[in-house]
């Protein structure tokens, strides 16, 4: 915000200044001028255009003032070119202006790339397209065979059975050649066809729906079945903001959010819905949509075009429409009214933002449902471990376990039992024939695509690197190369260790592909389709198979976590998790939670016992607590011993995280950096919190000498992906048992990070509850 300033105004009374924060990675705010124009109207949250270098930049009006600030030349500064284009919002609402600022204090991020999550989405311009079409003269040249050359022969045919499009900035330059000769011969015709922008008006049928949205058929009775959720009506029913945990199985959720949703729009009141996946948003959009009750959703995210985004965040805007499905970002739409925020799969990692801001929808989703004094539902059939103990704080549980007659029968295989490199054990190849046999469905699941997890020297034991980004690659027997799963780059398979130069170089770990050429193996006359990031690349590919899954053409699936990302799969006889401990080995506290939570999925696609439902579980791990609590049906067998892990070793739930990554070309220097942010770091341990009475700061400073776990700084150590597109990288971890000590040493550090080393091209990125650990 602007200074304050002791002395006397410098400016004249008349002179009205305003400070604009800029969607860039930049401290701000910036001071321009009013222009006279718009001395009356100009209001603090109005979008306005200023210039900015060379550019003209959409920012936000933060703050007003008549008062020059210190330090400042009057004659320097910039004028205010506009308010946004007629015909747009022109402001962002207060909430959402306060809440943009809410996530820059909450994730240390600049308050203009937090100001972007909240303006409206805006269309890339579009090329006008011309269409080309005959002339009469150009029909009668193609019938009587006039005399021109063989390519303008081959248009004028095409031209004559459709008519040819081009964009005006489409580089063809032969087709553009010849167009112009046909032209100027009067044998074609252009016709220019302007696109419609997002200012046009909705079609029909669109309007049609979202009108509907706007009341309900009938009064709400709630279902007697319902009544393990009365809490959460009870809380909706309340004028202040609440968070309620629900836990139960997808059936049980769906039939609660469309009760919810009847509940809270019968009092006249908005409901916004966040999920993970936009191709699962889509999904439960369908699903929730009730011509009869009035009820129809619209999606948002960010696999819809621009113009379609446009449209949906103006009917929004303009209170048009009353229930919202969409990913992350829509936590931040101007929906009004709130009655209810509902994070569908909260303990789903998409809900992350990976680049700046890191929000977390979730997280975000509670900030939000206070300012909107609205109840805040977070719905899994597996809650994260934060938010439980987040309930314990402040909030309610519910849950309605599915009962164990419902349950399938599982077997643990230990393939300590089996031979080196067994993929499919005999008892799984068993189950497999059987299943197969009474056309019961086989899923064969295992969260690791490719054909092996690695190359590895039985020599020296080194593995084959990917030279950019340092990680392991990966072996993909369909491509016939090794693979780096972060750049995309492609080697050929070694003969020998570039290490050592042995000849020993041995496949280990099983991916998607092995997996699908033993099933083939053992049953050849089965049909096998494969489900993973490789064949479901393409879209028209994903579609395909898909289909062929919905019209049950297989009889065995080999999938990974890609099969939950869509809607349920049909229940299976079999369902065999290959390597059941294959995601405990990853560098990542979550690893254990993330694992069991994977094998409860996967779990609940196998039909009930009593159907002759069965699950087999192979693992080298089979004593895990993971593994354990799955094959024992009792997540206090889990819950138990990870939380005192987390609590033993330091983690979340236990204490708040922030990861810290330095990186740059220069290795020296991104090291340096990172050991000099450590040094800051470090010395923050005994400052107090700002904002503290002396005594509070006194009180402080002997706490951090008492409890040194207050503040702990772990670092710098190269990341777990060292060097990734050619920069390198370093890691920091930052645990503090109060949030707000550790948010507030990472703010006063990065500053003077950022300005010291703002010559040496090095980046400094700060991740709030980090969900990955870069």
């Amino acid at each position: 915000m602007m200074s304050a300033q002791a002395g006397p105004s410098r400016t004249e009374p008349e002179t009205l200044l305003a400070d604009v924060i800029v969607p860039r990675h930049l401290t701000g705010p910036f001071t321009y001028t009013v222009p006279s124009s718009l001395r009356h109207t100009l209001r603090i949250g109005h979008r306005v255009l200023v210039p900015f270098g060379r550019s003209i930049l959409e920012g936000a009006v933060v703050a007003l003032s008549h008062t020059l600030p210190q330090g400042l030349d009057r004659a320097r500064l910039k004028e205010i070119r506009s308010l946004i284009s007629e015909g747009a919002s022109t402001d962002v609402s207060s909430s959402l202006f306060q809440l943009s600022r809410q996530v820059a204090e909450e994730y240390v991020a600049p308050w203009g790339q937090c100001l972007r999550l909240v303006l409206p989405p805006i269309p890339k311009p579009r090329a006008p397209v011309v269409h080309f079409e005959l002339t009469e003269q150009g029909w009668a040249a193609c019938e009587s065979r006039e005399p021109c050359s063989v390519k303008e022969r081959a248009l004028l045919t095409r031209l004559r059975n459709k008519p040819l499009k081009l964009r005006q900035s489409s580089s063809r330059p032969a087709s553009a050649d010849l167009l112009r000769d046909l032209k100027a011969r009067g044998w074609v015709v252009e016709v220019q066809e302007i696109p419609p922008t997002s200012a046009a008006p909705l079609p029909p049928t669109t309007r049609r729906e979202n009108q509907g949205n706007l009341g309900i058929a009938a009064p709400l009775i709630l279902d007697p079945a319902m009544s393990w959720a009365e809490p959460l009506f009870e809380a909706m029913k309340g004028q202040g903001p609440m968070r309620v945990l629900v836990q139960a199985s997808w059936a049980d959720r769906l039939r609660l959010l469309q009760q919810a949703i009847r509940f809270v729009l019968e009092r006249g009141r908005t409901v916004l819905i966040i999920v993970g996946e936009a191709e699962r948003a889509e999904w439960v959009a369908g699903l929730l949509r009730d011509d009869e009750a009035g009820i129809s959703p619209i999606c948002f995210h960010s696999g819809l075009s621009d113009q379609i985004k446009t449209e949906r965040w103006d009917q929004i805007h303009r209170k048009v429409v009353r229930v919202v499905v969409g990913t992350r970002s829509a936590i931040f739409l101007p929906l009004t009214t709130i009655g209810t925020i509902w994070v569908e799969g909260e303990d789903d990692a998409a809900l992350k933002e990976p680049q700046e801001p890191r929000y977390h929808a979730r997280d975000v989703a509670w900030l939000r449902a206070q300012n909107e004094q609205a109840v805040l539902v977070l719905s899994s059939a597996h809650p994260s471990l934060e938010s439980r103990a987040a309930m314990e704080q402040q909030g309610i549980a519910i849950q309605k376990l599915i009962p164990p007659e419902a349950r399938p029968n599982v077997q643990v295989v230990d393939l300590h039992d089996y031979g080196r490199g067994t993929v499919l054990s005999q008892p799984l190849v068993r189950a497999i024939g059987e299943a197969i046999g009474r056309r019961a469905g086989v899923l064969l699941f295992l969260n690791r695509k490719g054909y092996a997890g690695a190359l590895v020297c039985r020599d020296c034991g080194q593995v084959p690197r990917c030279p950019a980004c340092r990680v392991a690659l990966m072996y993909s027997r369909q491509a016939g190369h090794l693979l780096c799963s972060y750049c995309g780059d492609m080697t050929p398979l070694p003969d020998t260790c570039v290490s050592c130069s042995g000849p020993r170089m041995q496949l280990i770990g099983e991916g998607t592909e092995r997996v699908e050429e033993d099933a083939k193996r053992w049953f050849p006359h089965a049909t096998v389709i494969r489900l993973d990031g490789d064949t479901m690349r393409r879209p028209a590919q994903a579609e395909g198979l898909w289909r062929k899954v919905e019209q049950g053409e297989w009889d065995i699936i080999v999938g990974t976590q890609l099969l939950l990302r869509r809607g349920p799969l049909p229940t299976m006889g079999l369902v065999g998790i290959v390597q059941a401990d294959a995601g405990l080995s990853v560098p990542n506290f979550r690893s254990a939670e993330r694992t069991y939570h994977t094998l409860l999925d996967a779990v609940n696609l196998a039909d009930p016992a009593e159907a002759g439902g069965q699950v087999i579980v192979q693992t080298y791990l089979s004593s895990h607590h993971a593994i354990q609590a799955v094959a024992q049906n009792d997540e206090s067998v889990f819950l138990s011993e990870e939380l005192s892990h987390r609590s033993a070793l330091g983690y979340p739930p236990a204490v708040s995280l922030i990861a810290l990554l330095v990186s740059g070309n220069n290795e020296k220097v991104v090291h340096d950096a990172a050991t000099d942010w450590v040094a800051r770091l470090t010395a923050c341990i005994s400052l107090p919190v700002a904002g503290q009475t002396a005594a509070a700061k006194i009180s402080s400073m002997v706490q951090s000498i008492g409890q040194p776990n207050r503040l702990t700084v772990l670092g710098p150590v190269p990341s777990p992906v060292p060097k990734l597109r050619g920069r390198y990288r370093w890691h920091i971890l930052v645990k503090s048992a109060e949030r707000e000590v550790g948010l507030e040493a990472v703010r006063n550090t990065v500053k003077d990070m950022e300005r010291t080393s703002r010559r040496q091209a090095i980046k400094f990125d700060i991740d709030v509850d980090p969900i990955e650990m870069w």
